[in-house]
């Protein structure tokens, strides 16, 4: 059985006025995943997360992790902050400016036996890319190195839950998109279940498992993130700007071309992928960012096309939304989101399975590098 699938780790449901124009009217349940609180500014998301942190208390309603209540109105059960075991990291960092990257970290661990604070602050070091890190001070420290200490401290007690009040939206291309592969990592790894909020289509998408969408303070849809996105799109509804979704991978240098002005990638645990030549060592892990309507596909090889890259795959599924439509596809163990017409859906017959070749242009393989060493 799947983690996802063992049972709600996290149920909520609560009902608090926020101003005399919202009141949230709240009901959700999270497994072991990652759930994204999806809406426009001004829906209430951050204010969902204070409450269940404990930041805020709800006007009536009941919040349960796991076999703890953390709050119940009817019974007057209101845990404090430090006694709910959730950890919460934030747009800006808020880091302890006097203390080293050390000290920050083991601000959460006041009580732990020391050689139990001092493994586990080095196992959430290592975990978060930064053990080079430790000595130095917040200031001295890039805006993705300073989200990458934040998120140590707060996974430094072994938080049952871990909220993220959109964490990367302050930070450059290739920060946004290393912060999001360390959550995946942290995930997969501490086995904690997450509710991210943000209002962006391309983070929602590359981590969520789980789409709430948040509207006027009420959950008013929720499932795979695509799919809700999707059939959001009805009159009335929020708008949902899905042009220029991208897929991102993390990928090594394997090997230069310069005659042919070309290097090629090898995209991990993935294909091989020609892009332009880049001026980087073999070796050198990178990440490649195509977006979503400059991937096309094919029922099979094409030949005499000046695209470089025909890379086979399976459809996992077809998102419809209206006149366009968003592919799944999977080529080894990478997914890939393809933005197309939904007229070319029936021309190619495209359905679950299908097999398909999914061909790139090397111009529209956009590479950028990262401020932290290779995971």
């Amino acid at each position: 059985m799947s983690l996802e699938k063992e049972g709600p780790v996290l149920d909520v449901g609560l009902s608090h006025r926020v101003h005399p124009g919202l009141a949230l009217d709240v009901a959700l349940s999270l497994g072991r995943e990652v759930g994204v609180i999806f809406g426009p500014s001004g829906a209430g998301k951050t204010t969902l997360l204070r409450l269940i942190a404990g930041l805020a208390r709800p006007d009536s309603g009941r919040i349960q992790l796991g076999p703890v209540t953390l709050f119940d109105s009817s019974r007057r059960i209101d845990r404090r902050l430090r006694e709910r075991r959730v950890g919460m990291i934030f747009q800006d960092d808020r880091l302890f400016p006097h203390r080293n990257v050390a000290a920050n970290i083991r601000f959460g661990l006041k009580g732990w036996p020391r050689a139990e604070a001092e493994a586990r602050s080095a196992e959430v070091a290592a975990l978060c890319g930064i053990e080079h890190l430790l000595d130095r001070s917040p200031g001295t420290l890039s805006g993705g190195e300073r989200q990458r200490v934040g998120l140590a401290r707060a996974l430094a007690p072994r938080p049952r839950l871990l909220l993220c009040d959109e964490p990367v939206s302050a930070l450059d291309l290739a920060s946004r998109h290393a912060m999001i592969r360390r959550l995946k990592d942290v995930r997969r790894i501490e086995g904690i279940p997450m509710l991210y909020v943000t209002h962006s289509v391309d983070e929602a998408v590359a981590i969520g498992s789980r789409l709430f969408l948040l509207e006027g303070g009420r959950i008013v849809a929720d499932g795979p993130p695509l799919d809700v996105l999707a059939a959001s799109r009805r009159p009335g509804d929020i708008p949902i700007a899905f042009e220029g979704l991208r897929n991102v991978f993390p990928a090594q240098v394997a090997s230069h071309a310069p005659e042919q002005n070309a290097t090629t990638l090898r995209l991990n645990d993935g294909p091989e992928l020609i892009v332009g030549h880049l001026d980087r060592p073999v070796g050198s892990t990178v990440l490649v960012e195509i977006r979503a309507d400059d991937v096309l596909l094919a029922r099979g090889p094409v030949e005499g096309l000046s695209a470089r890259n025909q890379i086979p795959g399976n459809i996992e599924r077809i998102v419809a939304r209206g006149a366009e439509v968003e592919a799944v596809v999977q080529t080894a163990n990478i997914t890939w989101i393809v933005s197309l017409v939904a007229p070319a859906v029936t021309q190619l017959v495209l359905r679950p399975g299908t097999a398909v070749h999914l061909i790139v242009k090397a111009r529209s393989c956009h590479v950028i590098t990262s401020d932290e060493p290779p995971a």
